[in-house]
């Protein structure tokens, strides 16, 4: 426990009484190579690793709905929670609201939780490699 950590690593433990326990160790990689789905919104090119990917569907601005202050879609037999990256980055993007076209929405998986991701244009696959930031810049106020 003392390595990770020093390595800014966890350690998780997850027990199921009668069916065992689960030890997850994670440490960050200083370099890293996934494959990911690239898209845009409003202009801007994002990537999710294709692993987090469940599926992408389409839909038009009729099918979002409201509940307790979000957006929400329902998929088959499961209600999903809508993220529209645009507000949380304040850039412009498509208002599917308005629009009357069917635009992509990405379904992200984490763990038992989904949540559909509302994008523009979807780009295409590509791998990318990940390195960590050396330690002095992420020690700047200016990094978060």
């Amino acid at each position: 426990r003392t390595v990770l950590d020093r390595l800014k690593g966890t350690v998780q433990v997850i027990s199921n009484p009668g069916k065992g326990t689960t030890i997850q160790l994670r440490a960050p990689l200083t370099l890293a190579s996934i494959q990911t789905l690239l898209f845009r919104v409003g202009g801007r090119l994002f990537a999710v690793p294709i692993s987090s990917v469940v599926e992408i569907t389409r839909v038009s601005g009729e099918e979002i709905h409201r509940v307790d202050q979000r957006e929400v879609l329902r998929l088959r037999d499961q209600v999903l929670t809508l993220v529209r990256l645009n507000r949380l980055q304040g850039i412009h993007a498509v208002d599917f609201a308005k629009a009357s076209k069917r635009n992509f929405v990405i379904v992200i998986g984490a763990a038992e939780k989904r949540f559909g991701l509302l994008v523009d244009q979807l780009v295409g696959e590509e791998e990318l490699v990940i390195k960590a930031l050396p330690a002095d810049i992420v020690a700047s106020d200016l990094v978060s």
